[in-house]
């Protein structure tokens, strides 16, 4: 770990900043990356993380520590207070407030994460000279968000392809069909990750069941894919790339249409990682076009909170995002493979969430003709 850590000091000769606070400044990104990590996957299990999760999930809770403290107590310990009354003797028994209000200083101030308005951070004497002047520019307090995992298959295959499942409402309802789904795990006695490349002709049912409790049982949500075939592609990373883009696009200007997500909305994104260096790339460039799609296609009612990539090892909505994409790839690639539970796990997917498995080109996207199911 030492030696990554001043590879990465030496990449930036050029700054002023001393070798301590270069590492000083790793820690903090690789602290808030393992945070948005513990978010991104429901699993909140310190009271930083639980924090940030009532942070993330009520924009009001930024501007008030009694709104968050609340929020907490009903979200984390709902078996103490169930949003309506709190007994005296309780308040012995939950989390106090100089606690919850110490960890979201942290987040806001040392992160800078889930930030309070420009006048409260004012008023609490956080908000800098530079962001006094750029305060027309935050992001707006109380906008619903709108959460996309994505992933990617089909680089070796005759087709392209790119899925992705959309949270619409999130919050204590994302949280409990996560743990609804962590607690079946341990009763049948299943103790890997939900991976289709791993996936064994006894896991089948497994994953079936889980698959339908997460239809069932989850929040607001939707799946989309898209695809292009591969041949005559010089760059597939290039495509991919594309894909990605028009995919979240076109998947937000269907939500708003249809009136299931209306904007103004606040977006996050999460991809499943691959290679550090490429997914810097592709963070960065995403981040920038979908900034730019804001304000050319959206009228600036689509605010990026972050692009950021994250192991499906340990985050259960990436791993039911990568069961969905290889889905899609096993059915649209299904020539190049012999068909066995796999497919009829892909099958039985694709049908479950009502996705075209016929994948016939249906748009035209600039130069490439594409196929996409929203």
């Amino acid at each position: 770990m030492q030696s990554s850590l001043f590879d990465l000091i030496k990449k930036d000769p050029q700054d002023n900043l001393s070798d301590e606070e270069k590492l000083k400044e790793i820690k903090r990104e690789e602290e808030i990356q393992h945070l948005l990590n513990n978010l991104s996957s429901a699993n909140v299990n310190t009271l930083r993380d639980k924090v940030a999760w009532i942070l993330n999930h009520n924009p009001n809770a930024r501007d008030s520590d009694v709104t968050l403290m609340l929020d907490f107590w009903e979200t984390f310990e709902s078996h103490i207070y169930n949003g309506q009354y709190i007994k005296p003797e309780d308040l012995y028994r939950l989390t106090r407030m100089t606690s919850i209000a110490r960890e979201r200083a942290k987040i806001q101030n040392i992160y800078k994460l889930f930030q309070a308005s420009s006048e409260v951070r004012e008023r609490r004497g956080t908000l800098s000279e530079e962001e006094k002047d750029k305060a027309v520019e935050d992001r707006p307090i109380g906008y619903p968000s709108m959460t996309v995992y994505m992933d990617e298959s089909g680089k070796n295959a005759d087709q392209l392809i790119v899925g992705s499942v959309w949270f619409l409402e999130v919050g204590k309802a994302l949280y409990d069909i996560h743990k609804k789904i962590t607690n079946f795990k341990k009763e049948v006695n299943f103790t890997k990750e939900f991976h289709f490349a791993k996936m064994s002709r006894d896991d089948l049912p497994i994953y079936q069941t889980m698959i339908e409790m997460f239809l069932r049982e989850s929040p607001n949500h939707s799946f989309k894919v898209i695809s292009i075939p591969t041949k005559g592609i010089q760059n597939k990373q290039e495509s991919l790339r594309q894909l990605f883009y028009h995919l979240i696009v076109k998947g937000v200007e269907n939500e708003n249409k249809t009136g299931r997500a209306v904007l103004p909305r606040v977006l996050q994104v999460w991809k499943d990682a691959e290679e550090e260096g490429a997914d810097r790339l592709f963070v960065a460039e995403l981040d920038d076009r979908l900034k730019q799609a804001s304000t050319n296609l959206f009228d600036k009612n689509l605010h990026l909170d972050f692009v950021r990539c994250a192991d499906s090892e340990h985050n259960l909505f990436l791993q039911i995002t990568d069961l969905f994409t290889a889905s899609a790839n096993r059915v649209l690639n299904e020539s190049s493979v012999v068909k066995n539970h796999k497919t009829d796990f892909a099958e039985f997917f694709l049908n479950a969430v009502d996705i075209d498995k016929s994948f016939v080109p249906n748009e035209k996207l600039g130069d490439m003709v594409v196929h996409i199911s929203l």
